[in-house]
This record gives C-alpha cells, structure tokens and sequence, in this order.
C-alpha cells in the first residue's frame, strides 16, 4: 500500500472496512476490531514532511485498537471529535485529553462512535536542526515512557486544536506548499514548539480512570489473550472463560462493560464476525469462512454479521474479490476532513 516513490504531501483514503483503515497506518502496526453496529465508514488523510508525518483519522463506529510504533518515533493524538466510552490503555480518554501512543508495550485503545483525531508522528533523527531535536527530547521525557491520557486544561487543548486546524486546513487546499523548504521547516518547528508549549506550561497528570477500572482492563486484556490463544481450536463460552481466568460470570460481565461498552457473550461473538470478516477475501466460500470460526447456524450467522457490519457476508465476499487496497480519492474541496 505505500507509494514506491517518496509519498505525497498530502493522501486522503476513504475506507469502508475498519481492517482496510488499520491497514493504511502503516507505522502503526495496528489491528482494528470493529465493536459497535452498523456499516463502516471511515477515512485517513495523510500530510507528510519526511520528519513529521500527520494523519487525521474519522471512525463512524467503536472500534477496539491494538497497534506499536517504531521506537524512533514520537506520537501523540489530538482529539478533535469524541463522543462516548473511550479509553487509552484503561486511561480515561477525553476530549482534553492529549494522547499519548509512542512508548514502550504499545498500546490498546477503545475510541468511541463519531470519533476524529489528529495523529502526530515526529521522527527525530530526521530533523535537521539540533534544536528541533533538542526540543523532541523534551516532549518525550515530559510524556514519560508509556502510551497514556495526559489532562490538559480546555482553553490549551482548544487552543492547539485551532492552530491544528489553521496548518491542517492551509496544507489541505494547497499541499504543494511543502514543497518549499522554508515552509515545511516552519510547518514542522510550529508543531515541535506548539506542542512543547503545550507539556511545560504546567505540571502534567495522567487522567485518572473511575476506580476499579484500570483492574477491569487488565482483566480484559487477560480475556482476550485466552480468547486469541483458543480462536485456533474453537469459540469460547463465556464459563470456559471465566473458569480460564478465576472468576465468577458476574466479574466477567461488569470487566467487560466497564472496559469495552459490551458485555462478554457479545465481545465473544464480535471478535469471531471481526474474524470472519478479515478473512473473507482469502476464503473459499463464505461458508469456509463462517466454519472456520464455530458458526454453523448459517441462518444466524448471517443475520449477526448483517447486524454488526451493515451487509450480508456474501456481499463481503463478492466485494473482497475485486478489492485490493481502499480507494485513493482526490484532495477534498473543503476541510471537511477536519471534523
């Protein structure tokens, strides 16, 4: 999917599937599964300068993440749109909240429906300038050394998503504006510095989660390295999963709710449709796919995929078979992209 030449200034895909838009991250490493219902729609519009590379990503529907970035980079979100359950790492994710995703272990994130964020990756050893470096340093100690929600007061967070916007919006109508040296030199020191202001004007504080909810994620997460490990030999029940885990179904049910917005019956059958679904265009036959995965009652498995992701799983199939890459559509006429 990359470019073989150096890429663009400026790409915009359109992606219909949350494992097409994992796909186009490409530093991100991620995978997606797709947890709220209803037909994906999602876009990513890439803005790169060689040393900073931004992507603005849109995701119509809830969404649970899991991705690591290379240890070169430093990367931060800025949320310009967040609506509902969301959570970094068991962090309280939020809209004044600056998030942070490069870091040791990688990381795991819950976004919410009618999400639009800003990603910002820097690479350090390709700016030129020491101070610029220099300043990176900076950011990434005040970031600290792991993926988390740093709290940052509204009126600051309102003010770089401003300055977001203005840079975004100016680059977007004209990407070949990067093309000049100076330009992009000032482009990249404006979010180098903005951001820097942004960590040392005050003391930095994790967003603190409601109580018991980083001990709910953790046990999630154990879950889902079960669920993963069994998907090879058959569904889980959820009993086979809480007697794997050492806890009771109500204990199950409230980790689950609390960290993902589902209970475990449902996660349990969305991460199969999710599986299902990544592997239809490879498959021989929707049928293959359905059974690979434990779903014999094709009737019901038919009508839970058709709940989840908006289509027939035969619709899936037949648009797997032409799909090679989400489609790469013009620059917008306007920055609706922006959120």
């Amino acid at each position: 999917m990359q470019p073989a030449t150096a890429p663009p200034h400026f790409q915009v895909f359109h992606c219909r599937d949350s494992d097409e838009q994992a796909a186009v991250l490409r530093a991100w490493n991620q995978s997606y599964c797709q947890l709220s219902a209803g037909a994906f729609a999602g876009s990513v519009t890439e803005i790169d300068t060689g040393a900073v590379h931004i992507v603005v990503e849109r995701l119509n529907r809830a969404v649970l993440q899991r991705g690591a970035l290379p240890p070169d980079c430093v990367a931060v979100g800025v949320p310009l749109q967040l609506e509902g359950h969301s959570l970094l790492c068991g962090q309280r994710s939020h809209l004044n909240g600056l998030h942070v995703f490069s870091g040791a272990d990688g990381f795991e994130f819950r976004s919410p429906e009618q999400h639009v964020v800003v990603d910002i990756e820097f690479y350090p050893a390709r700016f030129a300038n020491p101070a610029l470096r220099e300043a990176l340093a900076r950011i990434a100690q005040a970031m600290g050394p792991r993926a988390t929600v740093l709290d940052l007061p509204g009126e600051r967070m309102d003010a770089l998503r401003q300055m977001l916007r203005a840079m975004l919006e100016t680059v977007g109508h004209a990407p070949d504006v990067l093309d000049s040296p100076p330009v992009c030199e000032a482009f990249e020191k404006s979010l180098v510095y903005g951001l820097l202001d942004l960590l040392e004007a005050e003391p930095l504080r994790a967003s603190a989660p409601p109580p018991g909810t980083n001990r709910n994620w953790r046990l999630v997460q154990t879950a889902r390295s079960h669920i993963e490990q069994a998907s090879r030999d058959g569904p889980l029940s959820v009993a086979e999963l809480g007697a794997m885990l050492g806890v009771s179904r109500r204990c199950l049910q409230y980790a689950f709710q609390d960290a993902l917005g589902v209970n475990p019956a449902s996660y349990l059958r969305t991460e199969r449709l999710n599986r299902v679904r990544r592997v239809l265009g490879e498959a021989d036959s929707v049928t293959e796919a359905a059974t690979r995965f434990g779903f014999w009652h094709f009737g019901h498995f038919a009508n839970d995929y058709r709940a989840l992701f908006g289509e027939l799983p035969s619709d899936t199939f037949r648009l797997r078979r032409g799909l090679a890459t989400p489609a790469r559509l013009p620059r917008p006429h306007s920055a609706a992209w922006l959120g």
